[in-house]
């Protein structure tokens, strides 16, 4: 393998470049981004880049801007890849120029989902995915501004816990029961609500959002599907992602949720490798899902690049998480099974507990806030598959590691 094309220069794209290079690769590395800028973190997006995005101009680039120099690796930004040119064997720009390639990674991620309602392209609503995105949004998170949250996954929660941070007034509208419901299981979903509550942000849950006041572009209220109305000057929408596949659909790859992928990474073409938030891939507890996270973006990433390189790559991890919100940092490793037995270590009322979630005995999910350093230990857990007694568990002179040895 003499070139390797990367299509999207984000977190998954960039550290697969990082990996070919330490790997050993020598040959031309084309990184390609449809942004202005070179490689960067998204989790601050939501956090630090609002709260000042003066102090941040070049906190969160993954690489110095020589690095990529430095490595030899060919930096298209503001270049969008229009095709996969296996005829020519290459990516086909916009341009119409040809990025010559023995091997591709499709890195490519996705685009936030929009409302599907009048005035949702209105110059006050708002979608978070890009650093401009969030550039633009800080601009209406100020001192006093009345802020509509609309969706309370990840994104939705961060940016409410901001918007709070920053002096806004923030009502928040989610559809399930509770803030984060599918990713913490109803009762911890619940238990951040509240928090959320006690820190000021109004919420309106089991709501969905009928309509947009809007006029000369810009909105002024949201209707809810109870009636209620609520007067605003910015709407901050996360209601999740759509993947990036119209490159992999268009080139006759197979897609489902996302661009179906194997354990080395490889598509079904097998010049053609795809990581990050775009894959499908195996689930660590079975079936196939996308993984939309930080950790799983790097990490398969990395082990696309040994695939491609021919190494032997057998890529397969529970998904793991985290969230900072307002003084608490929610962490999260595995699954919450259908009915899990829920096993609690700590005091929730502290806000600095972990959660366990059993199925049949064997610890299927682990949950901390404000435990840190527990979640160490407890993703280990999760991925040997480890069997104990709720009362083991629960029991804080139990030590998680004395747990962690018994199975090895």
């Amino acid at each position: 393998m003499r070139s390797v094309a990367i299509v999207g220069a984000n977190l998954a794209g960039g550290r697969a470049a990082e990996a070919l290079r330490q790997a050993g690769f020598e040959g031309r590395i084309t990184l390609i981004g449809e942004e202005p800028w070179r490689p960067y973190e998204r989790p601050p997006l939501s956090k630090e880049f609002l709260w000042n995005t003066s102090d941040v101009l070049d906190k969160f680039f993954l690489q110095d801007e020589g690095w990529y120099a430095d490595n030899r690796i060919d930096l298209l930004l503001n270049t969008r890849a229009e095709a996969l040119d296996f005829n020519a064997g290459g990516v086909r720009l916009s341009g119409g120029q040809l990025v010559a390639a023995d091997k591709v990674l499709l890195a490519t991620g996705g685009h936030a989902r929009k409302l599907n309602l009048a005035g949702a392209d209105c110059a006050n609503v708002h979608y978070l995915r890009t650093r401009d995105d969030a550039a633009r949004m800080a601009l209406d998170l100020r001192q006093g501004a009345r802020v509509v949250i609309v969706g309370m996954g990840v994104i939705g929660a961060e940016v409410a816990a901001s918007a709070i941070k920053l002096g806004c007034e923030v009502t928040a509208i989610e559809p399930m029961a509770a803030p984060m419901e599918r990713a913490l299981g109803k009762r911890f979903g619940q238990w951040l609500g509240e928090e959320h509550g006690k820190r000021g942000v109004k919420t309106y849950f089991n709501r969905g959002v009928t309509v947009l006041k809007f006029a000369d572009g810009r909105v002024s209220a949201v209707e809810i599907d109870d009636g209620t109305l609520i007067a605003c000057d910015a709407v901050i929408v996360g209601v999740g992602i759509i993947p990036a596949t119209s490159l992999a659909v268009d080139a006759g790859l197979t897609v489902n949720n996302g661009i179906v992928v194997d354990r080395r990474c490889q598509t079904s073409n097998p010049v053609v490798f795809a990581a990050g938030d775009v894959s499908e891939q195996d689930g660590f507890f079975g079936g196939r899902f996308r993984q939309e996270t930080y950790q799983n973006a790097a990490d398969q990433a990395q082990a696309a690049a040994l695939a491609m390189l021919g190494q032997e790559v057998d890529y397969c991890k529970p998904m793991w998480y985290w969230s900072d919100q307002f003084d608490l940092n929610i962490q999260f490793c595995g699954q919450i099974p259908v009915q899990a037995e829920v096993v609690v270590r700590g005091d929730t009322e502290s806000n600095a507990f972990v959660a366990f979630f059993l199925s049949s005995g064997t610890i299927d999910g682990v949950l901390t806030v404000n435990r840190p350093a527990d979640m160490g230990i407890g993703k280990r857990l999760v991925e040997r598959r480890v069997s104990a007694s709720a009362d083991r568990l629960a029991d804080a002179d139990v030590s998680l590691r004395e747990l962690l040895k018994q199975t090895t």
